[in-house]
């Protein structure tokens, strides 16, 4: 007894959300990974379906020694503002990359004082951070 009735129950909890989800007429995934993000997104509206896919890439940043490499794809060419700040959160280089799809930067903290750095490229859409410890 007790067995049918917790399978009706978990028969029931099925249905139910099967029923709560089919009344969505969006569907998301998204994946991160480390130089860019995808979004998938479904949308079914008065029965059409459509599928519209959007990819957001990041900056890669590359640590070599006391060097570190920034490289960005920046598909709409708009401007790129990079940052570096130190551990009191004071300005050390500013710069802002106009039209240019590919941004490459290098920086040599081989000479800087022992501190705790961060890098901040912004772009038309997102902000991003890359810390840097030098000793």
């Amino acid at each position: 007894m007790k067995t049918n009735l917790k399978f009706t129950a978990m028969i029931a909890f099925m249905f139910a959300s099967v029923v709560g989800l089919a009344k969505e007429p969006k569907l998301g995934l998204m994946t991160e990974g480390p130089s860019k993000s995808l979004i998938v997104e479904l949308d079914s509206k008065n029965n059409k379906t459509l599928l519209k896919r959007i990819e957001n890439t990041k900056p890669v940043f590359r640590k070599k020694g006391a060097m570190l490499f920034l490289n960005l794809l920046n598909l709409d060419g708009k401007d790129v503002q990079i940052k570096v700040y130190d551990s009191d959160n004071r300005t050390l280089f500013s710069e802002v990359i106009e039209n240019e799809s590919i941004v490459t930067k290098a920086f040599n903290f081989e000479t800087a004082i022992e501190d705790h750095y961060t890098v901040v490229v912004k772009d038309s859409k997102n902000t991003y951070y890359e810390s840097i410890v030098v000793n």
